[in-house]
Parts: structure tokens; C-alpha cells; sequence
């Protein structure tokens, strides 16, 4: 027993955070400049809970409430509390996620028992809570998609508010839902739409969002849909809402006829609504606000997403002085833990950024280059 209270007297410590209370079991432990996985993934503890959103995007007369899935370690709560990764994203029911488009899975209560991806199975055991967020309109949450625009920005800000105290949550009957296992710093990670949404919550300059790590992501929806005003593709923004909303297409089908109409296919033209979904520098967030850190990851191929959603974005953070490190590849649309030869450097990159941001650990990760860029298919500079 005394070596064990020498531990975790040691690991607290090694990352400078004290817990209120003396937490039984085991403690978040490091070593290396690393945390280590000494809670149970078995045990860990499964739940759900709905953040009231400030937006009412379907027009019922109610706020939109959004659905977060949790999984953090048992131990954690008032005498033990996690920092925590969010992967909020529009696909949980639909496309799913990562290569084998994983859904999220729920038991007969309606808990979640397995979680898209690995960040869970990383994570948690080394001390972090991680959180699946179904964007607003999408999956088990209230509202319609609104293609980046306020519905889809503030229901993840909320969560952020939430984490903090700052925003209700309810459980299923109704009673409160209080984050008493957090220590309110939280990372916003995904591809695609998902880094789009990190992007976006960051440029609002929520309290409590300290990095976030978009990947492939969207920094401006005109730069997305358009080129100097020529249009990629006409009705696209009801095609996406319509894509991501597996409820009765009656329900949203007045807000996908406005998307239509407020993007301005005819002309081309940048206006209020596409200013509501620029992150760079927009109407409702832009990069002067960003106070995260960014780690950002994107690709000179991908013509999905093209590479100038990262080059302005990145531009205008490292004007701002914001802390911030990048991965460029010669991929298409791809994600960093499918570059070829490079996915335990990514694993143990990203543990160490979490750590450092989220933990306090100081491991050495912003003294590092900033910058990994391909130059061949396996060849590397920094």
C-alpha cells in the first residue's frame, strides 16, 4: 500500500494536476513522458447523457439537445477527474467511421458498448474520458443538420459548456446530468466533417477546448463548394443534410430547402451564409478567437477537402501566434492512422499531444519540429 500512494504521488506530480480527493484504485500514471494504461477498458464506465444546445434548428419550440456517448475509467469522478477527448460527428448511424465505416453499438438499455475507431481503447486506460458526440440533426440527437452553420457549431460548443458547468444535461428521466469526473480541459479530434467541427467550436473560442486535432478538415464550406466563386457541385448543402440524417426526410425537409436557397447556387457569391461557415475569419467564429492549440493533419492530394482548407487555415493560426504542429501527406483523403510505415509514430504523436495539452506532461512535444511533410511515398523530411 505505501508503494502504491509513492506511485501516484510520483505520477501526480510528473503531470502537475492534484486531485480534490484521494481517488481509490488506480491514478493517472506517467512514465517516459507518457501516461500509462493502468485502468481497466473492461470496467471502465459506459453512459450517455443529452447537453441542451442554445439552438433550436427543427423549429419544435424546444432547444435541440445533443446525444454524448461516454466512456471513462471507473475510478474517475469527484476524488478523480479526467481530461477528455471528443470525436463529434454527423456519421455514427450512417457512413460510420474509419475504413471499416464503424457504427456505434448500444446495449438493450441504450448505453453505448463499443466506440468507433481507437481512441477509446487507447485512452481511456491511460486516464481519459472520451466522448462520441452525435452532431445536432444526426443520429440520436435533436435537430436538423445545418452543413456547418450554427445548429452544427454551438450543439458542440455546448458539450465543451457542458464539461464545464456552464450548459444543463439530462439523463433519459429527465434528472440533471452533472460532469463531476471533469477537469473541464477537453480535445476536439476527427476527419473530415468531424475535424470540420473541432475547426469550427475552436474559432468560437470556447473556454476549456485546448487543442483540437482536425484532420482532412474544413476551414471555410465556400472554399469547399466553390472556386473563386465557380460552384463544385449545385444543391449540395440539402444533399449532405439529407446524407446524414437517417430520421423521416419529411422532418428536415424545410430546412434543407432553405440551405438551398441561402446558398446561392445562381450566382456563386459569398454571402451571410457562407460567412456563418467560415471559420477562418466568419461571422460566427474565426481565427482570432482560437485559443487551442491546433495539430493539424491533411493531405496535398485530397480532393475531397482541398489542400487550401488547410494552407489558409494554418496561414491565419501561425499569424495569431496560435501553438500549433502539422502533418502534410501525399495521400488523397486519408487518415494519418492509415499512412503506410507511419501508424504507431501517429499513435504515440498524438498520446503525447493529448498528454502535453491536456495533462500538463511535460514530454518534450513542442520543442520537436513542427512540421512532418512527405516528399516521397516513404520518405519523410521534418
Amino acid at each position: 500500500m505505501l508503494l502504491r500512494a509513492a506511485i501516484a504521488a510520483v505520477a501526480v506530480a510528473a503531470i502537475g494536476t492534484v486531485p480534490a480527493h484521494a481517488a481509490t484504485g488506480p491514478a493517472i500514471t506517467v512514465d517516459k513522458g507518457r501516461t500509462q494504461p493502468v485502468f481497466s477498458y473492461a470496467d471502465a464506465i459506459r453512459e450517455h447523457v443529452y447537453v441542451e444546445s442554445s439552438v433550436d434548428s427543427d423549429s419544435d419550440g424546444r432547444l435541440d439537445r445533443v446525444r454524448v456517448d461516454i466512456i471513462r475509467p471507473r475510478e474517475s469522478g469527484p476524488g478523480l477527474k479526467v481530461p477528455t477527448i471528443i470525436d463529434e460527428s454527423p456519421y455514427y448511424d450512417n457512413s460510420g467511421r474509419g475504413n471499416e465505416s464503424e457504427r456505434k453499438v448500444y446495449d438493450a438499455a441504450g448505453e453505448p458498448v463499443k466506440f468507433p475507431l481507437f481512441y477509446d481503447n487507447y485512452f481511456v486506460p491511460r486516464g481519459y474520458a472520451v466522448l462520441n458526440v452525435d452532431m445536432v440533426g444526426t443520429t440520436k440527437s435533436d435537430g436538423c443538420p445545418d452543413v456547418g452553420g450554427r445548429a452544427d457549431v454551438l450543439g458542440g460548443k455546448a458539450v465543451i459548456d457542458w464539461l464545464n458547468g456552464r450548459a444543463p444535461a439530462f439523463h433519459d428521466d429527465g434528472s440533471p446530468a452533472v460532469a463531476d469526473w471533469s477537469t473541464g480541459k477537453a480535445g476536439m479530434i476527427g476527419k473530415s466533417y468531424d475535424g470540420t467541427l473541432a475547426n469550427a467550436v475552436a474559432a468560437t473560442g470556447v473556454e476549456g477546448l485546448e487543442t483540437i486535432v482536425p484532420i482532412s478538415a474544413i476551414s471555410s464550406w465556400y472554399k469547399y463548394q466553390r472556386s473563386n466563386g465557380v460552384i463544385y457541385n449545385f444543391n449540395y448543402m440539402s444533399y449532405l443534410s439529407r446524407a446524414v440524417d437517417t430520421d423521416p426526410a419529411a422532418k428536415c425537409a424545410a430546412k434543407r430547402a432553405q440551405l438551398d436557397v441561402d446558398a446561392d447556387d445562381t450566382t456563386g457569391n459569398y454571402n451571410g451564409f457562407w460567412a456563418e461557415r467560415d471559420y477562418v475569419a466568419g461571422s460566427l467564429g474565426d481565427a482570432s478567437k482560437v485559443h487551442a492549440s491546433v495539430f493539424v493533419v491533411h493531405t496535398v492530394n485530397d480532393l475531397n477537402v482541398k489542400p487550401d482548407n488547410f494552407s489558409v487555415w494554418w496561414q491565419a493560426l501561425a499569424e495569431r501566434n496560435v501553438p500549433r504542429k502539422i502533418w502534410v501527406g501525399q495521400y488523397q483523403h486519408v487518415d494519418p492512422f492509415d499512412f503506410e510505415g507511419r501508424r504507431d509514430l501517429w499513435v504515440d504523436t498524438l498520446h503525447r499531444w493529448f498528454d502535453y495539452w491536456l495533462l500538463g506532461v511535460n514530454n518534450g512535444i513542442m520543442r520537436e519540429p513542427r512540421a512532418d511533410v512527405q516528399v516521397g511515398p516513404a520518405d519523410w523530411v521534418t
